[in-house]
């Protein structure tokens, strides 16, 4: 734990318990020795212990008193950056990453941590340097190539990106993670042959919805499917569902009788569409098969491009789609909280209040989408809409596959869905307009525009 030589057997117990796991041992171990003195490596222990449970409040308590006694050992240092970049205080952990390097600079590891740290704040040049110069004290530090790849990308200098995930790809050419983000990006820039293959490695990652026991034999790679029954797994987030569930509709158009095995939430919606034979959740004893596809594969199959969309507009249909206004009011509805497991979640952190004075200064009425936990409501609720404005996510996809119109606020690089070849539309749905940040947290042209654009037309 500590950088001096440790003496006290009691430590090397609670060391030796905590390096195989035993954690309530060593937590035992740890608390009889601070009963008698403030001893750091026992805090330390314990800090890690409390990090482990994701108490990160105590854990840096803990580590802190570490430091009081030992405030330039570099092993606690970096406990102490792990727990602040775990409570996503990233500012602190950025000070105490650059105070290890003054101590020591060829940890490569600790590079790495700062280099994440300066991304999760934006800071992409500081970024870039700190992966650098980890990639330097470790050539082979496969995941800070793929992030140096990464930082590229938010850099928007995407062939340089290319070429790294390229480059990770061809030192380990079984490593999923640089094949998914090299698929990624080139259907963020437009190749969507490139793209669906690379992307297709997604299949591989250590998820339940990829491990279901189906039959490699009868995977769909575009046989005639004619009176065919076809097995169609959703996959990723709800939000992909309702947005390659058009595909789907496509093979039950070339005459397969259609079962959708999907995600709880989007049970009731499906099963309002006409076209699919079956709707199953994740759990159910799959049925009879004569083929199956995971749900984004299809357009992988389907060679699918912006340049061959044939699809009709709404896709998705609900039985019960219209309300009785009270008013003749026109309705607006909102979503402008991001989910926090985003990667983009700190660059779409609207001012909320300057929001809020835009929609109570309308005349609108206004509706607040994350209201809903219903997707169904939410659906019947959309078709019910004069307008949407929303940031990515569930909502924005549920409102295309209805042809709502839909302003959609982007980060200045979005999610791979939003071709950057189109500035202010996207092929995906006719009805949705791209609001694209010029740079990050760049918020006035976006308000001046909804101003413009909604509320005093």
């Amino acid at each position: 734990m500590s950088q001096e030589k440790i003496e006290n057997p009691e430590i090397l117990k609670a060391i030796n318990a905590f390096s195989q796991n035993k954690f309530h041992e060593a937590e035992i171990i740890c608390k009889k020795i601070l009963n008698k003195d403030n001893n750091p490596d026992a805090n330390h222990i314990l800090g890690c212990i409390r990090m482990g449970e994701r108490k990160f409040d105590e854990s840096i308590s803990l580590i802190e008193k570490s430091l009081q006694v030992t405030p330039n050992n570099v092993g606690v240092l970096i406990s102490l950056g792990c727990a602040q970049s775990s409570k996503k205080d990233f500012n602190k952990a950025i000070t105490t990453y650059n105070k290890i390097i003054t101590i020591k600079n060829d940890i490569s590891q600790v590079h790495f941590y700062l280099g994440e740290a300066y991304r999760q704040t934006q800071q992409f040049n500081d970024s870039l340097s700190s992966f650098k110069r980890c990639l330097e004290l470790a050539p082979d530090h496969i995941g800070c190539q793929l992030m140096i790849g990464i930082i590229y990308e938010e850099l928007r200098e995407f062939d340089t990106a290319i070429d790294f995930y390229k480059s990770c790809i061809d030192t380990y050419p079984e490593y999923t993670e640089p094949h998914i983000n090299l698929g990624m990006c080139y259907l963020l820039t437009g190749n969507y042959e490139d793209g669906w293959h690379e992307y297709e490695w997604r299949l591989k990652l250590p998820m339940k919805t990829y491990q279901l026991k189906l039959d490699e034999k009868k995977k769909w790679t575009g046989q005639d499917l004619a009176g065919k029954k076809v097995l169609v797994v959703a996959e990723q987030s709800i939000g992909e569902t309702f947005q390659f569930i058009r595909f789907a509709k496509q093979l039950a158009m070339d005459g397969a009788k259609v079962t959708v095995l999907s995600q709880d939430k989007t049970l009731e919606i499906l099963k309002e569409q006409s076209w699919i034979d079956c709707v199953l959740k994740y759990g159910d004893e799959l049925p009879e098969y004569d083929f199956y596809s995971y749900i984004i594969s299809i357009a992988k199959v389907l060679e699918w491009s912006p340049s061959m969309d044939t699809q009709k507009h709404p896709y998705l249909s609900l039985n019960d789609n219209k309300l009785t206004k009270d008013n003749n009011k026109k309705r607006l509805g909102f979503l402008i909280d991001p989910d926090s497991k985003l990667a983009t979640y700190n660059q779409m952190d609207v001012p909320k209040v300057r929001f809020m004075e835009l929609f109570c200064s309308s005349g609108y009425e206004i509706v607040n989408l994350s209201d809903f936990t219903d997707y169904l409501e939410l659906a019947k609720t959309l078709q019910n809409l004069d307008m949407v404005i929303t940031i990515e996510g569930d909502v924005v996809h549920l409102a295309g596959s209805l042809n709502v119109p839909t302003l959609l606020i982007l980060p200045p690089v979005p999610r791979h869905t939003w071709d950057l070849n189109y500035l202010d539309s996207t092929p995906w749905y006719p009805s949705v307009e791209l609001l694209r940040q010029g740079k990050i947290s760049d918020w006035t042209s976006i308000f001046d525009y909804i101003n413009k654009r909604i509320f005093h037309v």
